[in-house]
């Protein structure tokens, strides 16, 4: 599966000098995250995020300066997720039971239950590519031998989601 992924330059770094790459945890979202790693049965400390070719997708997580990075990535090592499950799951996350994070605290007005269970049971089912709209992909770790090719980016990011728009027109 061919995967873009939006790295630092450290990242490429690591994998030019042939190493696996593994995300260190989180600070900002370190619960969100522990949450993923649970629903999708990761083994990692930090999950790696990256778009399908050729599939809708919504970049908005690189930075200027950050180098993009083509993977030919075996099926098996890619589990997908509906980005705007993803989104709304990060919104409700506030709202939910600090020990279970599919269960909303009573009294929360904000997000109905009922909604936040059927967002977390989308993360949890992995379905074929083509049934997702947005398609996201999540790794636990690049391995250098998936590395096709990389691009440094020094675009500014109106120029860069400008870009992506047009080619979000032509895409399925």
């Amino acid at each position: 599966m061919i995967i873009d992924t939006y790295q630092s330059g450290a990242v490429m770094r690591i994998l030019q000098s042939g190493k696996i790459y593994r995300a260190s945890p989180s600070i900002s979202f370190k619960k969100e995250y522990a949450a993923l790693i649970d629903m999708l049965d990761l083994h990692c400390e930090c999950p790696i995020f990256g778009v399908v070719r050729g599939r809708k997708q919504n970049t908005g997580g690189r930075v200027s300066d950050a180098v993009r990075i083509r993977l030919n990535v075996p099926r098996e090592y890619v589990k997908l997720t509906e980005y705007t499950d993803w989104a709304d799951f990060l919104d409700n996350f506030k709202y939910t039971n600090p020990n279970d994070y599919s269960t909303i605290i009573v009294g929360s007005l904000d997000v109905k239950s009922s909604d936040h269970l059927r967002v977390v049971e989308s993360l949890k089912h992995q379905r074929h590519l083509f049934q997702y709209k947005m398609p996201q992909a999540i790794l636990e770790y690049i391995d250098p031998k998936w590395v096709v090719r990389y691009k440094v980016i020094t675009n500014t990011r109106e120029q860069e989601d400008r870009k992506e728009h047009r080619l979000n027109f032509f895409r399925w």
